[in-house]
């Protein structure tokens, strides 16, 4: 087996950790950094490259036309802002890669490449920045619009959105501050330039009045749709892949880095990493007993299940009948989330048996051992040819050492899993294998 690299994909946002887990609350605020240091701290010492942090700007009511079910089980809302939370974890921590959420929809490039670049000098190499487009039309509402963009255009847009902040980022030559006290010159005025963009959605004339990097924040990307693999393979350093079999998997690494060939990069400087959940049992007993719990569906289950759907899809699925087939649906929202849900069962499906199939399967959980979860990712990375795998969950601390206390050693005593993380920062650590 080869070393995969690892990191953690905290979905639920700068939000509400552990609600419905019996230590919620337990010696920690979730609206105060500490946790989050905790778990960062635990990340570094496993040996994983990075932690990403999702966000979202809207409370969601798509649902029914109705925040309730979302505000009681405390999905998507209530969050903070990733952004501040940065120098909080960059400074708890020394190795790993810190990856705030920002949307190319609703921030202006100028302002998040200043933002982004005064973050990396914070972390000496080690930020990332995970691009989203921001579907909601909900979202859109609080900026000003009536709905979202179409979702080609969206596309569209970022993809100007990242040649715009990196042309900002490029517009100090590395050595433009030459500090000559003698000379009487700080930095040379002949390496500082505008860019002077005047594209179709942005005219930006810089140059950006922030020091030169010395290397650029890491981009990830979560496309899954045909335009958002397109843009992600361009674009992207870290894709943030979403798939339930082992097919899917391999077929969504190879088009995007079919996509990176075409656009004349090498692939292998790209890392498909797929979502996993895993689920740690003492033993075989227990596992059959926890997917026999997660493969009931209790109306709780039918309405969590079905808000976070509506929510990213931006289709309301309260309004099907459960036991009648699904019809043909398209969004405008999250194209890829929508097509994962409807193919989780064959066409034609009611939508119970959509859910039904989904709680069976588990999703993304991979439930067992620690032996067992570390052979099956084992057998997915040759499987897949991958590079490895992002774990999600909330960081409230009985998730993260129920999880990864058992689980590293069994991913290193197979090769799996890096024993230290390098000093060269998160770009270093990702091009090591």
């Amino acid at each position: 087996m080869a070393l995969q690299h690892f990191g953690w994909f905290l979905g639920a946002g700068f939000g509400v950790q552990g609600w419905g887990d019996p230590t919620y609350g337990v010696g920690y605020d979730w609206k105060q950094p500490p946790v989050y240091q905790d778990a960062a701290r635990v990340f570094e010492a496993a040996g994983l490259d990075l932690f990403i942090i999702e966000d979202g700007v809207t409370v969601p009511d798509t649902y029914g036309g109705s925040a309730e079910v979302n505000l009681a089980a405390a999905r998507f809302v209530p969050k903070h802002d990733p952004l501040p939370l940065v120098p909080y974890l960059l400074a708890a921590t020394e190795k790993i890669g810190i990856v705030p959420t920002l949307s190319a929809s609703f921030y202006e490039p100028f302002t998040a490449a200043r933002l982004l670049a005064t973050l990396q000098h914070f972390a000496n190499g080690r930020l990332g920045f995970n691009v989203v487009t921001s579907g909601s039309d909900l979202a859109a509402q609080n900026y000003g619009l009536d709905k979202q963009i179409d979702h080609d255009l969206r596309y569209d847009r970022a993809e100007e959105w990242v040649q715009v902040v990196r042309a900002l980022w490029r517009s100090w030559d590395a050595d433009a501050i030459v500090e000559d006290a003698a000379g009487g010159v700080f930095a040379d005025f002949t390496k500082v330039r505008t860019i002077d963009h005047k594209g179709e959605f942005f005219q930006v004339r810089g140059p950006l009045n922030t020091a030169p990097l010395e290397s650029e924040p890491v981009m990830v990307q979560a496309g899954a749709s045909g335009k958002g693999q397109d843009f992600a393979g361009r674009n992207s350093d870290v894709i943030l892949a979403l798939a339930s079999t082992p097919e899917r998997m391999r077929a969504h690494r190879e088009e995007v880095r079919a996509v990176a060939v075409r656009n004349g990069r090498n692939p292998d400087d790209l890392k498909v990493l797929f979502v996993v959940n895993p689920i740690v049992t003492a033993n075989a007993e227990e596992a059959a007993s926890t997917r026999a719990h997660r493969s009931q569906l209790t109306q709780a289950a039918i309405d969590e299940a079905l808000q976070g759907v509506s929510y990213l899809s931006g289709v309301d699925f309260k309004k099907f009948e459960l036991d009648a087939p699904l019809p043909e649906l398209t969004t405008n929202s999250n194209q890829g989330t929508l097509d994962n849900f409807v193919k989780s069962a064959p066409a034609g499906s009611t939508l119970r048996e959509i859910l039904q199939a989904r709680a069976n399967k588990d999703g993304l959980a991979i439930i067992g051992t620690p032996d067992e979860i570390a052979d099956h990712l084992g057998e997915l990375s040759e499987a897949v040819g991958g590079d490895g795998f992002l774990f999600t969950g909330q960081v409230h601390p009985a998730n993260v050492h129920r999880t990864l206390d058992p689980l590293v050693p069994a991913l290193r005593r197979r090769g799996l899993l890096r024993t230290e993380l390098g000093d060269g920062g998160l770009r270093a650590n990702l091009t090591d294998f």
